[in-house]
């Protein structure tokens, strides 16, 4: 969480007496008789607010009659939805601090009012049982879930992490994946380079194409599948850009596709190919392979940490 984002983050702890989870980014605590978690919708807009209580009634879901009316009475109020026992509201966002947190406020008051007028009582998220809860955080994800159910979860998870564990990486069958996946990397340079154009979506596909076909195929994504996928992407990039000089050389030179990628190297020792914008194409290529798979690389890693880790945001729960 970045310094300014923590700050603005603390305000609003301040303004709605929640907690801040520093290291997930979240706001948490009671308001009312609900507890109720607060984060961000997606990560890359911190100010695009969504709020989550799990709560009960005995009548069954919200209609839809009442989802209109609650979102007409409410004008911060983007969305509201009911997934089994978690009640979600989205909230506008905005650059203005203060504006997000009245939005806050008011959509945490106007939600709980709701939720008691209407019937609900606070219960857990998986077993919807009208006990003690806590928030909790499950692989980088929030849930709001009794003692019991959490117990249940953790004695499921640390078996599935023992298992992940026992697997082995089957090296061969990852860059055999890793190839397969790049093929698709392969064809994005060539098809968007026929089409004029050299684009980072070309990188950003051979990035994610090599590292998730390494993952299928190898069983998991180790730091060694990375390294080895970082030098087939290298490789596979440079080819991509050989073969697609090689569907210019064929129409251009209306030969055969096989005899035109054998020539470039001679064209471009004699100059047919102009050196200059050849090794300018591929170094553009590669910044684009850059931008692609740096940040494919650090969120793979970011969730590989984030799977492993399993808390509560309330001591003692």
């Amino acid at each position: 969480m970045k310094k300014k984002v923590k700050q603005n983050y603390e305000q609003l702890a301040l303004s709605t007496g929640l907690r801040l989870d520093e290291e997930g980014g979240a706001l948490y605590g009671t308001h009312g008789e609900y507890s109720v978690l607060v984060y961000p919708a997606n990560p890359s807009y911190p100010y695009i607010l969504a709020v989550a209580i799990s709560a009960a009634r005995e009548s069954g879901p919200l209609t839809g009659d009442e989802i209109k009316q609650f979102k007409n009475d409410n004008g911060p109020v983007t969305g509201l939805g009911q997934n089994g026992y978690v009640i979600t509201m989205s909230l506008k966002g905005s650059k203005k601090q203060e504006v997000v947190r009245d939005n806050l406020v008011s959509g945490l008051n106007a939600l709980t009012a709701f939720l008691r007028m209407h019937g609900y009582r606070s219960s857990c998220q998986t077993c919807g049982r009208d006990v003690k809860i806590a928030p909790r955080c499950v692989s980088g994800s929030y849930v709001l879930m009794c003692q019991d159910c959490y117990a249940q979860l953790q004695q499921n998870k640390t078996l599935v992490q023992a298992q992940k564990k026992q697997k082995n990486e089957n090296v061969i069958g990852g860059v055999v994946g890793a190839l397969l996946g790049s093929l698709v990397g392969v064809a994005c340079i060539i098809l968007i380079s026929q089409l004029g154009y050299v684009a980072a979506l070309s990188g950003i596909v051979m990035a994610v194409c090599t590292l998730k076909g390494y993952e299928l195929l190898g069983g998991k994504l180790s730091k060694k599948g990375m390294v080895l996928s970082v030098v087939i992407m290298l490789f596979m990039t440079f080819l991509g850009d050989r073969l697609d000089w090689a569907v210019v050389v064929s129409r251009e030179l209306e030969i055969d596709f096989l005899t035109s990628f054998q020539l470039i190297p001679t064209l471009l020792e004699e100059q047919i190919i102009d050196g200059d914008t050849y090794w300018s194409n591929v170094t553009m290529l590669y910044l684009f392979l850059l931008v692609g798979a740096v940040p494919t690389i650090i969120s793979t890693m970011k969730n590989q940490k984030k799977s492993g880790q399993t808390y509560s945001l309330e001591e003692g729960n």
